[in-house]
């Protein structure tokens, strides 16, 4: 499995990876951008190997004006085309955001699996009203999204790591599977 995080900066994707494999293998810290290239490393998980990629947060292209974080936002879209499944980690603390859609939309276009995540979970704050927000707003931003898994987790504690991962070897099967003419 090939499985990319993409999302804005400080979402938490990198947080998200040392979670996944359980050790700090990617640097993390409270400001944006600390992440500028696409990092891969193979893992396994529950006897499957899994190719996962951590990638520089994307922002709004108007505010991409730094030569470094243009190539950054390209490695991320190169990501993107290799990726078997993509995972869009939101931030719960800030909700969705019209750059999240244009995100999960590249993601579609380029025939990837996508899973939607809300991370920091478990601060997020009216949770089941963000929940419900956020699924409303999907179904309503990009009509190809309301069939996305759209999952809750915690890079922080590691809940729902595990739900996304077997929801993304799900997908890859799905994906992968031939229709008949």
């Amino acid at each position: 499995l090939s499985l990319t995080i993409v999302g804005r900066p400080n979402a938490g994707k990198s947080t998200l990876v040392n979670r996944m494999i359980g050790e700090e293998r990617m640097i993390t810290g409270p400001e944006a951008g600390i992440t500028r290239d696409s990092i891969s490393l193979q893992w396994e998980w529950n006897g499957h190997p899994v190719q996962l990629v951590d990638t520089a947060g994307l922002r709004k292209r108007a505010k991409v004006d730094d030569k470094l974080e243009r190539l950054s936002v390209a490695d991320t879209k190169r990501a993107i085309d290799f990726a078997e499944v993509v995972v869009l980690l939101l931030d719960g603390t800030r909700g969705l955001e019209s750059q999240d859609l244009r995100i999960a939309d590249q993601v579609i276009e380029e025939g990837r699996a996508l899973i939607i995540a809300v991370n920091k979970w478990d601060v997020a704050e009216h949770a089941s009203a963000l929940f419900n927000g956020i699924k409303a707003a999907l179904t309503e931003g990009l009509s190809q999204l309301k069939d996305v898994p759209l999952l809750t987790v915690s890079a922080k504690t590691g809940k729902g790591i595990d739900t996304i991962l077997k929801v993304a070897f799900e997908l890859r099967e799905a994906w992968g599977r031939r229709v008949p003419t």
